[in-house]
């Protein structure tokens, strides 16, 4: 008995007659006709059997609801990117102050974190227009 990994799916070959070769063609085979069906698979077995192989896949469990569209693939990356650049967490930065590249103007205190605050529920609220 011995496994592989192909991608994020888990191999278990049972009988050790079966050269990795095979298994790895056979896996291959198996997630590709999974992927036809559009279903993700978790793991597979592979053992002997009377007419050549045995494929027993496994498919992955509430991988439906954990799966995004792109357009939320998408809004996530652009929260990510709200949270860092107005919540900078370098050990240098200060938290109470906005300063404009632009045009070399400096904000601090409360002004900062209502504006920042003020732009996250904007945000937040667009995006949960977004279907």
């Amino acid at each position: 008995m011995y496994k592989l990994i192909i991608g994020n799916i888990r191999i278990t070959v049972s009988d050790d007659s079966i050269s990795r070769e095979q298994a790895t063609a056979a896996a291959r085979q198996s997630i590709a006709a999974a992927q036809g069906q559009g279903k993700v698979l978790s793991h597979i077995e592979i053992t002997k059997g009377e007419t050549g192989l045995d494929i027993i896949p496994t498919e992955k469990t509430g991988h439906r609801q954990s799966r995004k569209t792109i357009k939320q693939s998408m809004l996530d990356g652009m929260q990510v990117a709200i949270q860092e650049k107005l919540y900078p967490t370098g050990t240098f930065s200060n938290k109470d102050l906005w300063y404009d590249g632009d045009t070399g103007q400096e904000w601090t205190g409360n002004a900062v974190s209502d504006a920042r605050d003020e732009l996250v529920k904007a945000f937040e609220s667009w995006a949960s227009t977004i279907k």
